[in-house]
């Protein structure tokens, strides 16, 4: 079920990212671009704000250490910040509403809870649905707290109320599988939800975090996977079960880096389980936990930051290029990274 929710994150990214692609390219600083993503969120937020708001910019700018402002922080500002977004809570609600009644079968069981622990090999898949609760989580958090932060008229306080969005999202989910037959209520995943969340919360809140470390999903390519995994080109492992996370540390989110080469490179450290599915068993493949330590490009820093090396800097402030770092954000490409393996 991780490899479900996690496409209902891919699905969110995806349908934001597709809302944002606008007109041919043109330079930022040479002609107006269109801006059809921001301008339809000013236009559904504007129809249920209770004042006057100001235009919605494409990139927020709120300092880390005032994100939180938790002495001016309540329930009135919590309703701000919901009103402020009706789009992005429209998209990631429905996707979640689709999917959970189209392949999670909710309503199929009465309600029970589920034991399913955490990493060890007795589990159902070695851990990767908990890490991936906590990265849908996570990626619903980060999206609505950047959202919530430019629309809103009163951002601070954004990351809170975004991380309690996302949390409720993701533990009413857990809820709805309680009632079905194969998954039930596990307070694993309720736990992996908070993880996310906090994570979220804190990229968004402690100084220079969320230039140093992005958390990422990687689908793996045939060639990543151990022999067997393809028969007469057919996957015997579907695609949406081999999946890698990892946490990127990114070399551009230090001072004493910047002005050096490695402010384009990663240091990444990931976790992947294999062997845990029945198509895996009935070939014969022993149960691993695999953690890997690798060295990767900063594809957003190559691509379209200020420096040395030629690039799409001067679309910075487009949408398309906007969408394009949401990606790179959210998604690991292969091919852009070594890695050792233990």
């Amino acid at each position: 079920m991780n490899a479900f929710k996690t496409l209902v994150s891919s699905a969110v990214l995806g349908a934001m990212v597709a809302t944002s692609v606008g007109s041919p390219a043109a330079a930022a600083d040479e002609t107006y671009w269109p801006q059809p993503y921001v301008g339809a969120s000013q236009f559904f937020r504007d129809v249920i704000a209770p004042r006057p708001m100001p235009p919605v910019p494409l990139r927020p700018n709120i300092p880390a250490d005032v994100a939180l402002d938790l002495g001016n922080y309540g329930p009135g500002r919590f309703v701000d910040h919901v009103r402020s977004v009706p789009l992005e809570l429209g998209i990631i609600a429905g996707a979640i509403a689709v999917t959970g009644i189209s392949s999670w079968h909710w309503g199929d069981s009465k309600f029970h809870f589920q034991k399913e622990g955490w990493f060890g090999k007795e589990t159902h898949n070695g851990g990767m649905d908990k890490l991936g609760h906590a990265y849908s989580t996570y990626v619903i958090a980060d999206l609505l707290t950047e959202r919530m932060q430019a629309n809103s008229d009163r951002p601070g306080g954004a990351p809170i109320t975004a991380g309690l969005i996302a949390f409720g999202l993701m533990a009413g989910v857990e809820v709805a599988d309680g009632f079905t037959k194969k998954y039930g209520f596990s307070r694993e995943d309720l736990i992996a939800d908070a993880v996310g969340a906090l994570f979220a919360v804190a990229r968004a809140s402690v100084p220079g975090l969320r230039d140093k470390l992005d958390f990422r999903l990687m689908g793996t390519p045939r060639s990543y996977e151990r022999a067997g995994v393809s028969y007469n080109n057919n996957f015997i492992i579907p695609p949406y079960r081999r999946q890698r996370y990892i946490l990127a540390l990114k070399g551009s989110g230090f001072e004493a880096l910047k002005s050096t080469p490695a402010r384009y490179l990663e240091l990444q450290f990931g976790y992947d389980a294999r062997g845990f599915y029945p198509e895996e068993m009935a070939r014969g493949y022993r149960k691993e936990r695999n953690l890997y330590a690798g060295l990767g490009l900063n594809m957003s820093e190559l691509l379209f930051a200020d420096g040395p090396v030629p690039n799409f800097a001067r679309y910075r402030n487009t949408e398309p290029v906007w969408a394009l770092e949401h990606v790179f954000r959210y998604i690991q490409f292969p091919y852009t990274a070594v890695y050792t393996q233990r």
